[in-house]
């Protein structure tokens, strides 16, 4: 098993069966990208594409997908980036990061497809800027500081 460093993509109607190492394919019809995995594993990786997954970028000689592949549920555990048909690898997920990526994926994917709601924004308060101190200000200030 190597790690792959490269992707090429290949835009297709119907994702094929038999789909060959080092190629992207993306099915714009059924908004689906799919890739075998890059660490060498052979794993068939699925990415639906759509605003609470993932999203195809393209740059006419390559394509970026993001978020990260992350398969921490896997055997490999591979975690990687594909940015312009490069493959950016990070370290190996823990099972702590599978399961708050796995949560977050299933939060998303409900407020995509309306099922829950999410809780409106909180304003934030406008920070105050200090008080500017005027001259006879400061020199009080630095005086009372003898006394502190």
């Amino acid at each position: 098993m190597t790690k792959r460093e490269r992707l090429a993509h290949i835009y297709v109607e119907f994702i094929p069966k038999d789909i060959d190492e080092g190629v992207l394919y993306i099915s714009r019809r059924f908004n689906t990208a799919t890739h075998r995995c890059c660490c060498g594993c052979g794993f068939k990786v699925v990415t639906p594409l759509n605003p609470a997954k993932w999203r195809v970028v393209d740059h006419g000689d390559s394509v970026s997908l993001a978020p990260s592949i992350g398969l921490g549920a896997l055997p490999c555990r591979s975690h990687y980036w594909i940015r312009r048909g490069r493959v950016d690898w990070y370290a190996k997920m823990t099972a702590m990061q599978t399961r708050l990526a796995q949560r977050r994926d299933e939060y998303a994917s409900r407020v995509f497809t309306g099922e829950i709601t999410p809780p409106p924004a909180r304003e934030r308060p406008r920070p105050v800027a200090p008080r500017r101190l005027g001259f006879w200000d400061s020199v009080k200030a630095w005086w009372a500081s003898f006394w502190d």
